[in-house]
Parts: structure tokens; C-alpha cells; sequence
């Protein structure tokens, strides 16, 4: 659906998700669509997606920052990437044992020198994310994609990954057209099972077929098939944003948590059936 400048959609995550999850999960999603619209009138795309990002990972209810799972050997590890369409500009953190995934990734974006880093060499001092919450719904990662009413498209996604998973793991959240893309035609954010993500780059995917004349809708149903013929159900769900304002979501589990918020005074949430 085409919606006019600016426009934000977030996701929470694709997955099995149970009816009591639904009011919590659809709260938070109302309120980081909220969040995020708000840096539009000061800010830029960016700034909308980091923001909504962010009170996701707040929020401990999804796995991503302060509702983030850990890993077998008892402690979180957390990832998130971030990607600017017209300057092709990347930040990507893997493995932070503290603080905000994605403003770590935003820096690393604006520092210009790097694209991925490790986060055990990029720690923060001041992180208030000791304390994990036990209030996760059966969400996963989380991301967001915007539209700003310069034109610029972004892209976001962050995660605490899978639970249980070995020391070290990396999934497709902080790694560029695998867990998030953007250019000057599209912005996508993917959510599901990394190891399966990482192998079809799903996100770098819609943009090529945009770029034939896809529509966005065309483009994450394509690729969401592509993955489901491959690789069986349950295993993926995208948002994507096209440089016209439109948006759509594709997904092949039972749900997927997610949200739009435009300037038309339109907002939506859904967890299961709807267009966005």
C-alpha cells in the first residue's frame, strides 16, 4: 500500500505466535511506530529507524537488547546492522554483551571507517543492560524501515539471536542484504532463522528485483517463496519500502509482529493477517 512522506514500518519478529502475546507485542509495536515518527520532525530516516529500534531492545519484550536470549554458555550476545540508501553507507556490531545493539551500529555508520565490528572490542562503558528481562513474547528480532520526506530510505534490524546458541554465533542480522538493505529504490528488514537467511540473502534480493520493475509487494513474496521452496516454512518474514512510500510485509510462519505509521495519519499493527 502506497503511503505519502514520511513513512516507518517496524517488525518484531516473525514466529510461532500464541493469541495472549498478541496485546503486549501490538503495545509495543504502536509505540516504537510512535517513537520513531516523532525523530521525523527533527531528524531524518535514520534517526526514525534507530529510535524505533531502540525501544524495541528497551522494551524486553522481543529478543533484541534488554529482552535478548542467551547463549549456552549463559550470557547475550547481541547484533544489529544499519544501512542508509543513498549513501550506501553500512554499520554492523556482532556479539555486544551490553548496551543498545543498534546505536552501537549507528556508530560505527557514522565513524566511516569500518563496516562490521565485533563486540567484544566495542563495548560500552555505560550500558544500564545488565538486568534481562523474563517478559519476552514469542517474537524475535526486531528492525524497521524508513521513508523521510527528503527521500531517504533506511534500514535496520537487531537481535539477541537464538537461544542456547554456541558462543560466537552470528546470524544475518548485522550483515548487509542478508538481515537489512537499503538503496536509493528500496529498504528491507528480514527476521527468522539466520542460518537460513544468511545462505539466500534474501533482503539484497527484493532490491535486484525492484530494480527489474517488481513491485515491493512482488518482491517479498518472491523471495519469501524462494526461501519457503528451499528450505520449508517457518523460517522467515520481511518488511520492505519502496522509494514511492510503499510498503509491505511477507512472512511464512504464523505470525509476524508489525507495524506502519505515515503522514497520512494512518497507523496499523498486526500480528497475524493484514496489510500494511
Amino acid at each position: 500500500m502506497r503511503y505519502n512522506l514520511p513513512v516507518l514500518v517496524v517488525h518484531g519478529g516473525a514466529g510461532s505466535w500464541q493469541i495472549a502475546d498478541q496485546d503486549k507485542a501490538k503495545l509495543t509495536i504502536s509505540e516504537a511506530l510512535e517513537r520513531g515518527y516523532y525523530e521525523f520532525r527533527k531528524g531524518s530516516a535514520i534517526e526514525a529507524v534507530v529510535e524505533a529500534i531502540y525501544y524495541m531492545e528497551e522494551s524486553g519484550v522481543f529478543d533484541a537488547g534488554k529482552g535478548s536470549v542467551r547463549n549456552s554458555a549463559g550470557y547475550i550476545e547481541m547484533d544489529a546492522g544499519i544501512m542508509v540508501g543513498n549513501t550506501l553507507q553500512v554499520g554492523g556490531i556482532m556479539g555486544l554483551r551490553e548496551g543498545s545493539a543498534i546505536k552501537k551500529a549507528l556508530e560505527i555508520l557514522f565513524q566511516n571507517r569500518h563496516v562490521l565490528m565485533i563486540g567484544s572490542n566495542y563495548n560500552s562503558s555505560n550500558s544500564n543492560n545488565s538486568a534481562i528481562y523474563e517478559s519476552k513474547v514469542s517474537g524475535d528480532t526486531v528492525g524497521a524501515v524508513a521513508l523521510d520526506q527528503h527521500g531517504n530510505l533506511v534500514a535496520g534490524t537487531s537481535t539477541g539471536g537464538i537461544k542456547g546458541k554456541l558462543p560466537g554465533r552470528v546470524g544475518d542480522s548485522p550483515i548487509p542484504g542478508a538481515g537489512y538493505y537499503a538503496t536509493s529504490n528500496v529498504a528491507v528488514s528480514s527476521t527468522g532463522i539466520g542460518e537460513i537467511i544468511l545462505r539466500i540473502l534474501p533482503a539484497k534480493e527484493v532490491d535486484i528485483l525492484v530494480s527489474l520493475g517488481f513491485t515491493i509487494d512482488d518482491a517479498l513474496r518472491a523471495v519469501v517463496n524462494k526461501v519457503t521452496k528451499t528450505f520449508g516454512k517457518d523460517n522467515i518474514g520481511m518488511i520492505g519500502l519502496d522509494k514511492y512510500g510503499n510498503a509491505s510485509a511477507y512472512y511464512n510462519t504464523k505470525g509476524m509482529a508489525r507495524g506502519v505509521i505515515s503522514s497520512d495519519g494512518v497507523k496499523k499493527v498486526y500480528v497475524f493477517e493484514g496489510d500494511i
